[in-house]
């Protein structure tokens, strides 16, 4: 298989790390958490946050970690996104 058609049936799944941060921002709209709040909580500079928000950027590892050890329902989210695989 060539490599680059390797590369478009990896980048077409919906289970990559834009999904997961795409999901996660959503979840926390629906929370009504402010970009500000977010920032102050994981103490992260609140550009990194808008980034999330608003440039559709994906979270690293550090971030996604910290939103889980912040917020419950993250942690909880990314459980059973993980247990339905």
């Amino acid at each position: 298989m060539s490599r680059k058609k390797l590369w478009q049936i990896c980048h077409n799944r919906k289970s990559g790390n834009s999904y997961v941060a795409e999901t996660i921002v959503k979840i926390m709209k629906d929370k009504k958490l402010t970009t500000k709040q977010i920032a102050s909580d994981l103490v992260i500079p609140t550009e990194r946050v808008r980034n999330w928000y608003y440039k559709n950027t994906c979270l690293t590892a550090w971030d996604l970690l910290l939103l889980m050890s912040e917020y419950d329902f993250i942690k909880k989210h990314v459980d059973e996104f993980f247990l339905s695989r």
